[in-house]
Protein backbone atom coordinates (compact mmCIF):
# COMPACT_ATOMS: atom_id res chain seq x y z
CA UNK A 1 0.00 0.00 0.00
CA UNK A 2 2.74 2.49 0.96
CA UNK A 3 4.57 1.76 -2.28
CA UNK A 4 1.46 2.86 -4.21
CA UNK A 5 1.09 5.95 -2.01
CA UNK A 6 4.75 6.81 -2.54
CA UNK A 7 4.46 6.55 -6.33
CA UNK A 8 1.24 8.56 -6.34
CA UNK A 9 2.91 11.27 -4.27
CA UNK A 10 5.87 11.40 -6.66
CA UNK A 11 3.59 11.71 -9.70
CA UNK A 12 1.57 14.52 -8.10
CA UNK A 13 4.67 16.37 -6.92
CA UNK A 14 6.24 16.18 -10.38
CA UNK A 15 2.99 17.39 -11.93
CA UNK A 16 2.93 20.41 -9.63
CA UNK A 17 6.56 21.43 -10.09
CA UNK A 18 6.30 21.08 -13.88
CA UNK A 19 3.00 22.99 -14.09
CA UNK A 20 4.13 25.75 -11.72
CA UNK A 21 7.47 26.14 -13.49
CA UNK A 22 5.74 26.19 -16.88
CA UNK A 23 3.52 29.06 -15.72
CA UNK A 24 6.65 31.25 -15.51
CA UNK A 25 8.21 30.20 -18.83
CA UNK A 26 7.66 32.90 -21.44
CA UNK A 27 7.20 30.67 -24.49
CA UNK A 28 4.87 28.28 -22.64
CA UNK A 29 2.62 30.43 -20.44
CA UNK A 30 0.89 32.53 -23.11
CA UNK A 31 -2.46 31.10 -21.94
CA UNK A 32 -2.48 31.97 -18.23
CA UNK A 33 -5.64 29.98 -17.48
CA UNK A 34 -3.84 26.67 -18.08
CA UNK A 35 -1.49 26.98 -15.12
CA UNK A 36 -3.01 29.55 -12.73
CA UNK A 37 -4.99 26.78 -11.01
CA UNK A 38 -1.79 25.20 -9.68
CA UNK A 39 -0.53 28.53 -8.32
CA UNK A 40 -3.66 29.03 -6.25
CA UNK A 41 -3.17 25.64 -4.51
CA UNK A 42 -0.06 26.89 -2.69
CA UNK A 43 -0.17 27.49 1.06
CA UNK A 44 0.95 31.12 1.45
CA UNK A 45 -1.13 32.47 -1.48
CA UNK A 46 -4.23 30.74 -0.14
CA UNK A 47 -3.55 32.09 3.38
CA UNK A 48 -3.09 35.68 2.19
CA UNK A 49 -6.16 35.36 0.00
CA UNK A 50 -8.37 33.79 2.65
CA UNK A 51 -10.72 36.80 2.63
CA UNK A 52 -10.67 37.24 -1.13
CA UNK A 53 -11.30 33.85 -2.66
CA UNK A 54 -8.63 31.58 -1.15
CA UNK A 55 -10.51 30.35 1.93
CA UNK A 56 -11.57 27.04 0.39
CA UNK A 57 -8.04 26.09 -0.66
CA UNK A 58 -6.57 27.25 2.64
CA UNK A 59 -9.17 25.24 4.56
CA UNK A 60 -8.34 22.16 2.47
CA UNK A 61 -4.58 22.49 3.13
CA UNK A 62 -5.10 23.01 6.86
CA UNK A 63 -7.45 20.02 7.04
CA UNK A 64 -4.94 17.89 5.16
CA UNK A 65 -2.24 18.88 7.64
CA UNK A 66 -4.43 18.21 10.68
CA UNK A 67 -5.23 14.78 9.29
CA UNK A 68 -1.88 13.54 7.95
CA UNK A 69 0.80 16.10 8.79
CA UNK A 70 3.01 17.92 6.30
CA UNK A 71 1.71 16.28 3.12
CA UNK A 72 1.75 19.71 1.46
CA UNK A 73 5.54 19.95 1.87
CA UNK A 74 6.25 16.65 0.13
CA UNK A 75 3.54 16.70 -2.53
CA UNK A 76 2.34 20.20 -3.51
CA UNK A 77 5.30 22.46 -2.75
CA UNK A 78 7.59 22.93 -5.81
CA UNK A 79 10.58 23.86 -3.66
CA UNK A 80 10.12 20.65 -1.68
CA UNK A 81 10.14 18.59 -4.88
CA UNK A 82 13.24 20.41 -6.07
CA UNK A 83 15.02 19.53 -2.83
CA UNK A 84 14.04 15.90 -3.21
CA UNK A 85 15.43 15.81 -6.75
CA UNK A 86 18.72 17.37 -5.67
CA UNK A 87 18.96 15.02 -2.68
CA UNK A 88 18.35 12.02 -4.94
CA UNK A 89 21.01 13.09 -7.44
CA UNK A 90 23.54 13.89 -4.69
CA UNK A 91 22.97 10.49 -3.04
CA UNK A 92 24.21 8.76 -6.20
CA UNK A 93 27.68 10.14 -5.48
CA UNK A 94 27.72 9.39 -1.76
CA UNK A 95 28.50 6.35 0.32
CA UNK A 96 25.77 4.80 2.44
CA UNK A 97 27.28 6.37 5.53
CA UNK A 98 27.30 9.81 3.94
CA UNK A 99 23.68 9.41 2.84
CA UNK A 100 22.53 8.68 6.38
CA UNK A 101 21.19 11.91 7.90
CA UNK A 102 21.38 11.83 11.68
CA UNK A 103 18.31 12.67 13.71
CA UNK A 104 18.04 16.36 14.51
CA UNK A 105 15.71 18.00 16.98
CA UNK A 106 17.02 21.54 16.45
CA UNK A 107 13.99 23.83 16.34
CA UNK A 108 15.17 27.23 17.55
CA UNK A 109 16.15 28.74 14.20
CA UNK A 110 12.95 27.80 12.38
CA UNK A 111 10.75 29.09 15.18
CA UNK A 112 12.71 32.35 15.42
CA UNK A 113 12.26 32.75 11.65
CA UNK A 114 8.55 32.02 11.97
CA UNK A 115 8.19 34.58 14.77
CA UNK A 116 9.92 37.30 12.73
CA UNK A 117 7.77 36.60 9.67
CA UNK A 118 4.63 36.60 11.84
CA UNK A 119 5.44 39.94 13.48
CA UNK A 120 6.00 41.60 10.10
CA UNK A 121 2.80 40.05 8.74
CA UNK A 122 0.74 41.42 11.64
CA UNK A 123 2.36 44.81 10.98
CA UNK A 124 1.04 44.65 7.43
CA UNK A 125 4.35 43.83 5.72
CA UNK A 126 4.51 40.62 3.68
CA UNK A 127 8.09 41.11 2.45
CA UNK A 128 9.91 38.65 4.80
CA UNK A 129 7.23 36.03 4.16
CA UNK A 130 7.55 36.57 0.42
CA UNK A 131 11.33 36.20 0.46
CA UNK A 132 11.22 32.91 2.40
CA UNK A 133 7.95 31.41 1.13
CA UNK A 134 8.97 28.30 -0.87
CA UNK A 135 6.37 28.83 -3.59
CA UNK A 136 7.28 32.49 -4.14
CA UNK A 137 10.98 31.64 -4.12
CA UNK A 138 10.41 28.98 -6.76
CA UNK A 139 8.38 31.45 -8.81
CA UNK A 140 11.29 33.89 -8.84
CA UNK A 141 13.70 31.08 -9.71
CA UNK A 142 11.46 29.97 -12.57
CA UNK A 143 10.97 33.50 -13.88
CA UNK A 144 14.43 34.96 -13.36
CA UNK A 145 16.69 31.93 -13.84
CA UNK A 146 14.91 29.22 -15.81
CA UNK A 147 12.91 31.49 -18.12
CA UNK A 148 15.90 33.79 -18.68
CA UNK A 149 17.99 30.78 -19.68
CA UNK A 150 15.23 29.69 -22.02
CA UNK A 151 15.15 33.14 -23.66
CA UNK A 152 18.94 33.16 -24.01
CA UNK A 153 18.95 29.75 -25.69
CA UNK A 154 16.08 30.80 -27.94
CA UNK A 155 17.95 33.92 -29.04
CA UNK A 156 21.10 31.90 -29.63
CA UNK A 157 19.17 29.58 -31.92
CA UNK A 158 17.66 32.57 -33.74
CA UNK A 159 21.15 33.80 -34.61
CA UNK A 160 21.98 30.45 -36.20
CA UNK A 161 18.61 30.16 -37.93
CA UNK A 162 17.64 33.69 -39.06
CA UNK A 163 14.07 32.68 -39.92
CA UNK A 164 13.27 32.02 -36.26
CA UNK A 165 11.88 34.71 -33.97
CA UNK A 166 14.36 36.73 -31.91
CA UNK A 167 13.11 37.50 -28.38
CA UNK A 168 13.83 41.20 -27.86
CA UNK A 169 11.81 42.34 -24.85
CA UNK A 170 13.93 42.28 -21.69
CA UNK A 171 12.32 45.37 -20.19
CA UNK A 172 11.39 43.68 -16.94
CA UNK A 173 14.87 42.30 -16.27
CA UNK A 174 16.29 43.48 -12.94
CA UNK A 175 19.81 42.40 -12.02
CA UNK A 176 19.06 42.42 -8.27
CA UNK A 177 16.06 40.11 -8.76
CA UNK A 178 18.04 37.76 -11.00
CA UNK A 179 20.98 37.40 -8.60
CA UNK A 180 18.68 37.09 -5.59
CA UNK A 181 16.81 34.21 -7.26
CA UNK A 182 20.03 32.58 -8.46
CA UNK A 183 21.62 32.84 -4.99
CA UNK A 184 18.53 31.32 -3.40
CA UNK A 185 18.60 28.44 -5.89
CA UNK A 186 22.27 27.74 -5.22
CA UNK A 187 21.81 27.97 -1.43
CA UNK A 188 18.88 25.56 -1.32
CA UNK A 189 20.70 23.26 -3.76
CA UNK A 190 23.73 23.11 -1.44
CA UNK A 191 21.49 22.52 1.59
CA UNK A 192 19.69 19.69 -0.18
CA UNK A 193 22.83 17.99 -1.49
CA UNK A 194 24.32 18.00 1.99
CA UNK A 195 21.39 17.47 4.36
CA UNK A 196 18.18 16.79 2.40
CA UNK A 197 15.27 18.90 3.66
CA UNK A 198 17.53 21.23 5.62
CA UNK A 199 15.88 24.37 4.22
CA UNK A 200 12.40 23.05 5.09
CA UNK A 201 13.32 22.44 8.69
CA UNK A 202 15.47 25.48 9.42
CA UNK A 203 14.39 28.71 7.72
CA UNK A 204 11.18 27.93 5.83
CA UNK A 205 8.28 29.66 7.64
CA UNK A 206 5.72 27.41 5.96
CA UNK A 207 7.58 24.30 7.12
CA UNK A 208 7.87 25.68 10.65
CA UNK A 209 4.18 26.56 10.86
CA UNK A 210 2.93 23.30 9.35
CA UNK A 211 5.35 21.44 11.59
CA UNK A 212 3.68 22.93 14.65
CA UNK A 213 0.24 22.07 13.29
CA UNK A 214 1.40 18.53 12.44
CA UNK A 215 2.02 17.87 16.12
CA UNK A 216 -1.75 17.70 16.50
CA UNK A 217 -2.33 15.59 13.38
CA UNK A 218 -4.86 12.78 13.82
CA UNK A 219 -2.76 10.31 11.85
CA UNK A 220 1.00 10.30 12.29
CA UNK A 221 3.87 8.05 11.21
CA UNK A 222 5.05 5.86 14.08
CA UNK A 223 7.52 3.05 14.65
CA UNK A 224 6.27 -0.32 15.88
CA UNK A 225 8.98 -1.22 18.38
CA UNK A 226 8.15 -4.91 18.27
CA UNK A 227 8.73 -5.05 14.51
CA UNK A 228 11.68 -2.64 14.27
CA UNK A 229 15.11 -4.30 13.97
CA UNK A 230 17.02 -0.99 13.86
CA UNK A 231 18.42 -1.87 10.45
CA UNK A 232 18.67 1.86 9.65
CA UNK A 233 17.10 1.56 6.21
CA UNK A 234 14.51 4.14 7.22
CA UNK A 235 17.19 6.53 8.46
CA UNK A 236 19.04 6.07 5.18
CA UNK A 237 15.91 7.10 3.27
CA UNK A 238 14.68 9.91 5.52
CA UNK A 239 15.34 13.35 4.01
CA UNK A 240 13.96 15.30 6.96
CA UNK A 241 16.21 13.96 9.77
CA UNK A 242 13.09 13.17 11.77
CA UNK A 243 13.69 9.51 12.74
CA UNK A 244 15.29 8.88 16.13
CA UNK A 245 16.17 5.20 15.86
CA UNK A 246 17.69 5.13 19.32
CA UNK A 247 14.39 6.06 20.93
CA UNK A 248 12.39 4.55 18.02
CA UNK A 249 10.37 7.72 17.58
CA UNK A 250 9.51 10.04 14.69
CA UNK A 251 9.39 13.82 15.07
CA UNK A 252 6.07 14.61 13.39
CA UNK A 253 6.94 18.30 13.18
CA UNK A 254 9.87 17.56 10.87
CA UNK A 255 8.36 14.65 8.95
CA UNK A 256 7.05 15.68 5.52
CA UNK A 257 4.97 12.56 4.92
CA UNK A 258 6.94 11.32 1.92
CA UNK A 259 6.30 7.59 2.65
CA UNK A 260 9.95 6.76 1.90
CA UNK A 261 10.60 5.11 5.26
CA UNK A 262 7.38 3.11 5.09
CA UNK A 263 8.17 1.86 1.62
CA UNK A 264 11.70 0.74 2.45
CA UNK A 265 10.96 -0.97 5.79
CA UNK A 266 11.03 -4.72 5.13
CA UNK A 267 9.16 -5.63 8.32
CA UNK A 268 6.41 -3.05 8.07
CA UNK A 269 7.69 -1.43 11.22
CA UNK A 270 6.67 2.12 10.22
CA UNK A 271 3.14 3.10 9.38
CA UNK A 272 0.58 5.86 9.79
CA UNK A 273 -1.22 5.33 13.07
CA UNK A 274 -4.12 7.01 14.81
CA UNK A 275 -2.67 9.41 17.35
CA UNK A 276 -4.39 7.82 20.37
CA UNK A 277 -3.03 5.99 23.37
CA UNK A 278 -4.39 2.81 24.83
CA UNK A 279 -5.68 2.79 28.38
CA UNK A 280 -5.22 -0.16 30.67
CA UNK A 281 -8.60 -1.64 29.73
CA UNK A 282 -7.63 -1.54 26.03
CA UNK A 283 -9.95 1.25 24.92
CA UNK A 284 -8.68 4.06 22.72
CA UNK A 285 -8.87 7.51 24.24
CA UNK A 286 -7.41 10.87 23.24
CA UNK A 287 -3.93 11.51 24.45
CA UNK A 288 -3.62 14.12 27.20
CA UNK A 289 -2.57 17.63 26.33
CA UNK A 290 1.20 17.63 25.86
CA UNK A 291 3.91 20.00 24.70
CA UNK A 292 3.21 18.89 21.15
CA UNK A 293 -0.43 19.82 21.34
CA UNK A 294 0.33 23.06 23.09
CA UNK A 295 2.69 23.88 20.22
CA UNK A 296 -0.08 23.20 17.73
CA UNK A 297 -2.44 25.44 19.69
CA UNK A 298 0.20 28.19 19.67
CA UNK A 299 0.49 27.85 15.89
CA UNK A 300 -3.27 28.13 15.47
CA UNK A 301 -3.24 31.16 17.77
CA UNK A 302 -0.57 32.83 15.65
CA UNK A 303 -2.58 32.11 12.53
CA UNK A 304 -5.76 33.46 14.10
CA UNK A 305 -3.99 36.65 15.17
CA UNK A 306 -2.53 37.21 11.69
CA UNK A 307 -5.89 36.60 9.99
CA UNK A 308 -7.72 38.83 12.48
CA UNK A 309 -5.19 41.60 11.88
CA UNK A 310 -5.68 41.19 8.16
CA UNK A 311 -9.48 41.18 8.44
CA UNK A 312 -9.46 44.41 10.48
CA UNK A 313 -6.79 45.92 8.23
CA UNK A 314 -4.51 46.54 11.19
CA UNK A 315 -0.86 47.34 10.90
CA UNK A 316 -0.53 49.94 8.15
CA UNK A 317 2.47 49.47 5.93
CA UNK A 318 5.46 51.43 7.18
CA UNK A 319 7.28 52.48 4.04
CA UNK A 320 10.92 53.49 4.06
CA UNK A 321 10.11 56.01 1.33
CA UNK A 322 7.54 58.73 2.02
CA UNK A 323 6.67 59.23 -1.66
CA UNK A 324 5.67 56.14 -3.61
CA UNK A 325 6.72 56.39 -7.26
CA UNK A 326 5.92 52.84 -8.32
CA UNK A 327 2.84 52.22 -10.48
CA UNK A 328 1.10 49.04 -9.33
CA UNK A 329 -0.52 46.71 -11.90
CA UNK A 330 -4.24 47.19 -12.59
CA UNK A 331 -6.30 45.39 -9.97
CA UNK A 332 -3.84 45.99 -7.13
CA UNK A 333 -6.37 48.50 -5.73
CA UNK A 334 -3.72 50.45 -3.86
CA UNK A 335 -0.03 50.42 -3.06
CA UNK A 336 -0.89 49.46 0.51
CA UNK A 337 -2.99 46.49 -0.61
CA UNK A 338 -0.17 45.29 -2.86
CA UNK A 339 2.49 45.54 -0.15
CA UNK A 340 0.29 43.73 2.36
CA UNK A 341 -0.61 40.82 0.13
CA UNK A 342 2.12 40.36 -2.48
CA UNK A 343 4.92 37.83 -1.93
CA UNK A 344 6.90 38.75 -5.06
CA UNK A 345 6.31 35.38 -6.70
CA UNK A 346 6.51 37.15 -10.11
CA UNK A 347 3.56 35.28 -11.62
CA UNK A 348 2.23 38.58 -12.98
CA UNK A 349 5.66 39.51 -14.33
CA UNK A 350 5.88 36.23 -16.24
CA UNK A 351 2.31 36.48 -17.56
CA UNK A 352 2.46 40.05 -18.91
CA UNK A 353 2.46 39.75 -22.73
CA UNK A 354 4.02 43.21 -23.18
CA UNK A 355 6.70 42.60 -20.53
CA UNK A 356 6.11 45.92 -18.81
CA UNK A 357 5.86 44.54 -15.26
CA UNK A 358 9.26 44.32 -13.63
CA UNK A 359 10.60 43.65 -10.12
CA UNK A 360 10.72 46.89 -8.14
CA UNK A 361 13.92 48.27 -6.69
CA UNK A 362 13.16 51.45 -4.73
CA UNK A 363 9.83 52.46 -6.29
CA UNK A 364 7.85 51.26 -3.26
CA UNK A 365 10.57 51.77 -0.68
CA UNK A 366 12.59 49.03 1.01
CA UNK A 367 9.46 47.14 2.06
CA UNK A 368 8.51 46.62 -1.59
CA UNK A 369 11.76 45.49 -3.19
CA UNK A 370 11.13 42.87 -5.94
CA UNK A 371 7.37 43.52 -5.91
CA UNK A 372 5.75 44.07 -9.33
CA UNK A 373 5.85 47.59 -10.76
CA UNK A 374 4.89 48.92 -14.19
CA UNK A 375 7.63 50.25 -16.45
CA UNK A 376 6.87 51.95 -19.78
CA UNK A 377 10.39 52.24 -21.20
CA UNK A 378 9.95 49.37 -23.67
CA UNK A 379 6.18 49.05 -24.01
CA UNK A 380 2.85 49.96 -22.42
CA UNK A 381 -0.12 48.28 -20.71
CA UNK A 382 -2.35 46.85 -23.41
CA UNK A 383 -5.90 48.17 -23.36
CA UNK A 384 -7.28 44.72 -24.20
CA UNK A 385 -5.33 42.77 -21.57
CA UNK A 386 -5.95 41.76 -17.96
CA UNK A 387 -3.62 38.75 -17.74
CA UNK A 388 -1.84 39.87 -14.55
CA UNK A 389 -5.11 39.90 -12.63
CA UNK A 390 -5.88 36.36 -13.77
CA UNK A 391 -2.71 34.72 -12.47
CA UNK A 392 -2.06 36.38 -9.10
CA UNK A 393 -2.57 33.55 -6.56
CA UNK A 394 -2.74 35.75 -3.43
CA UNK A 395 -5.17 38.33 -4.82
CA UNK A 396 -2.58 41.05 -4.28
CA UNK A 397 -3.77 41.88 -7.78
CA UNK A 398 -7.50 41.29 -7.62
CA UNK A 399 -9.24 39.57 -10.55
CA UNK A 400 -10.93 42.23 -12.67
CA UNK A 401 -13.01 41.85 -15.80
CA UNK A 402 -11.62 43.35 -18.97
CA UNK A 403 -14.29 46.04 -19.11
CA UNK A 404 -13.48 47.07 -15.54
CA UNK A 405 -9.78 47.10 -16.28
CA UNK A 406 -10.37 49.50 -19.19
CA UNK A 407 -11.49 52.20 -16.75
CA UNK A 408 -9.13 51.38 -13.87
CA UNK A 409 -6.77 54.27 -13.19
CA UNK A 410 -3.37 52.94 -12.14
CA UNK A 411 -1.85 56.39 -12.65
CA UNK A 412 -2.38 59.73 -14.34
CA UNK A 413 -0.30 61.30 -17.05
CA UNK A 414 1.34 64.71 -16.77
CA UNK A 415 2.28 66.73 -19.83
CA UNK A 416 5.52 68.74 -19.82
CA UNK A 417 5.27 71.42 -22.51
CA UNK A 418 8.93 72.38 -22.28
CA UNK A 419 9.93 68.84 -23.35
CA UNK A 420 7.45 68.36 -26.21
CA UNK A 421 9.08 68.39 -29.67
CA UNK A 422 6.24 70.55 -30.97
CA UNK A 423 7.51 73.24 -28.59
CA UNK A 424 11.26 72.52 -28.72
CA UNK A 425 11.65 71.68 -32.42
CA UNK A 426 8.65 73.45 -33.91
CA UNK A 427 7.53 70.29 -35.68
CA UNK A 428 4.33 68.27 -35.94
CA UNK A 429 3.97 65.18 -33.76
CA UNK A 430 0.72 63.92 -32.24
CA UNK A 431 2.04 60.44 -31.43
CA UNK A 432 0.55 60.54 -27.93
CA UNK A 433 -2.88 61.49 -29.24
CA UNK A 434 -2.79 58.78 -31.91
CA UNK A 435 -1.97 56.06 -29.42
CA UNK A 436 -4.07 56.97 -26.39
CA UNK A 437 -6.72 54.22 -26.21
CA UNK A 438 -9.19 56.31 -24.19
CA UNK A 439 -8.56 59.58 -26.01
CA UNK A 440 -7.59 61.35 -22.81
CA UNK A 441 -5.18 63.24 -25.06
CA UNK A 442 -6.35 65.48 -27.89
CA UNK A 443 -4.44 67.88 -30.11
CA UNK A 444 -5.34 71.59 -29.88
CA UNK A 445 -3.98 74.63 -31.78
CA UNK A 446 -0.62 75.82 -30.49
CA UNK A 447 -0.80 79.60 -30.27
CA UNK A 448 -0.69 81.42 -33.58
CA UNK A 449 1.35 78.71 -35.29
CA UNK A 450 -0.12 76.11 -37.64
CA UNK A 451 1.00 73.41 -35.18
CA UNK A 452 -1.05 71.46 -32.68
CA UNK A 453 -0.07 70.65 -29.08
CA UNK A 454 -1.35 67.84 -26.78
CA UNK A 455 -4.08 68.63 -24.25
CA UNK A 456 -4.75 66.13 -21.44
CA UNK A 457 -8.07 65.35 -19.75
CA UNK A 458 -7.01 63.21 -16.77
CA UNK A 459 -10.60 62.14 -16.10
CA UNK A 460 -10.25 59.78 -19.10
CA UNK A 461 -6.64 58.76 -18.40
CA UNK A 462 -6.07 55.22 -17.07
CA UNK A 463 -2.27 55.48 -16.83
CA UNK A 464 -1.61 52.76 -19.41
CA UNK A 465 1.65 54.40 -20.48
CA UNK A 466 1.01 54.30 -24.25
CA UNK A 467 1.69 58.03 -24.53
CA UNK A 468 4.83 57.84 -22.38
CA UNK A 469 6.20 54.88 -24.31
CA UNK A 470 5.58 56.40 -27.74
CA UNK A 471 6.69 59.97 -26.95
CA UNK A 472 9.76 60.73 -29.13
CA UNK A 473 11.11 63.49 -26.89
CA UNK A 474 14.64 62.90 -25.59
CA UNK A 475 16.29 62.71 -23.14
CA UNK A 476 13.16 63.31 -21.06
CA UNK A 477 9.68 62.32 -22.18
CA UNK A 478 7.03 64.98 -22.49
CA UNK A 479 4.38 62.55 -21.24
CA UNK A 480 5.04 60.92 -17.85
CA UNK A 481 2.59 58.69 -15.99
CA UNK A 482 2.60 59.26 -12.24
CA UNK A 483 1.49 56.67 -9.70
CA UNK A 484 -1.75 56.85 -7.76
CA UNK A 485 -1.49 55.53 -4.18
CA UNK A 486 -5.10 54.34 -4.52
CA UNK A 487 -6.28 53.22 -7.94
CA UNK A 488 -9.35 55.04 -9.18
CA UNK A 489 -11.95 54.79 -11.90
CA UNK A 490 -11.63 56.81 -15.07
CA UNK A 491 -14.50 58.20 -17.06
CA UNK A 492 -15.46 55.73 -19.77
CA UNK A 493 -14.60 57.00 -23.26
CA UNK A 494 -17.50 57.60 -25.61
CA UNK A 495 -17.73 55.52 -28.77
CA UNK A 496 -17.35 58.51 -31.06
CA UNK A 497 -14.21 59.56 -29.19
CA UNK A 498 -12.49 56.23 -28.87
CA UNK A 499 -10.61 54.59 -31.70
CA UNK A 500 -9.05 51.20 -32.22
CA UNK A 501 -5.36 51.71 -31.67
CA UNK A 502 -2.58 49.69 -33.23
CA UNK A 503 0.83 50.75 -31.96
CA UNK A 504 3.90 50.14 -34.11
CA UNK A 505 7.55 50.61 -33.24
CA UNK A 506 7.63 54.19 -34.53
CA UNK A 507 4.35 55.63 -33.26
CA UNK A 508 3.37 57.29 -36.52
Amino acid sequence: MYKVLKRTRVVISLLFIIAITASFIYFVNRDSSVFSFFLKLQFVPSMLGVFSGGALVFGFLMTLTLLFGRIYCSTLCPMGTFQDIVTKIASMFKSKKARRFKFSSANKLRYVTLAIVFLFLVAGISLPLGYLDPYSAWGRISSEVISRSEQLIHNGVSLVFPDSVYFRSYSHFTAASFFFALSFLILVGIFSSMRGRLYCNTICPVGAFLGLVSKAAIFRPAINKSLCTKCQLCVLKCKAQCIDLKEQTIDSSRCVGCFDCMEVCKNGGISYQLAYVKTQNGNNSPAPVSKDRRSALIAMGLLGTALASKAMNLGPVVSSKPKITGIAPPGAQSTEHLLKNCTACHACIAACPNNIIKPATTEYGLDGVLFPVLNFDKHFCSYECNECSKVCPNNAIMPIALEEKKVTQVGQVRFFLERCIVHTDGTDCGACDEHCPTKAITMVPYGDSPLYIPSVDVSFCIGCGACEYICPAIPLKAMIVHALPVQGTAQAPTLDKQEKIEVDDFGF
